[in-house]
């Protein structure tokens, strides 16, 4: 239960990584799809923290953060706000980083090249969004790559949590 759990929280993660680009790109359809991944994200770790025993308290700092993400987008707060998009965008990439470069509650990872394309991963994902922001050429194909390799990213280390690897 606890490798479907982690898996899911990371796999909608991805999701919302991938919404939000097609949301930043302005490619319509796709708003009932990101209530319904964010709600998905939520109910993870929710389950996470109701069904693991060996309990962390850590983990209440992304629950708070996903407290306040939800009830920002059930009062649309600041949504009339020119910068609202920054502060989402910071907000994601910050979230995402914590997933991918802190060892955290969810368990640990002993694969090295991981560790690499995560932080790759990242970075492309921080310099694409800060070219998007400067409407540099190429940011969009740019912000394509990042918000792709970072779900990827995510995905597979969502997927590899917890695996140990066995020496011959």
């Amino acid at each position: 239960m606890k490798k479907f759990l982690t898996t899911l929280i990371y796999g909608s993660l991805a999701c919302i990584v991938l919404i939000y680009l097609f949301s930043t790109m302005r490619w319509p359809g796709f708003q009932n799809v990101a209530v319904g991944v964010l709600w998905l994200h939520v109910g993870a770790y929710l389950l996470y923290s109701l069904m693991i025993i060996e309990r962390d308290t850590r983990i209440i700092y992304p629950l708070t953060a996903l407290s306040v993400v939800v009830l920002v987008a059930i009062f649309k707060i600041g949504a009339n706000f020119s910068y609202m998009g920054l502060v989402v965008y910071v907000f994601l990439a910050g979230y995402t980083g914590f997933h991918l470069l802190v060892k955290d509650f969810l368990d640990t990872n002993e694969i090295h090249f991981l560790k690499k394309l995560n932080l790759t991963a990242l970075s492309i994902y921080l310099i694409s969004g800060i070219m998007k922001i400067a409407k540099l050429e190429y940011c969009n194909e740019l912000f394509t790559v990042g918000s792709g390799l970072l779900a990827l990213s995510l995905l597979l280390t969502g997927a590899t949590k917890g695996l140990r690897q066995v020496r011959q």
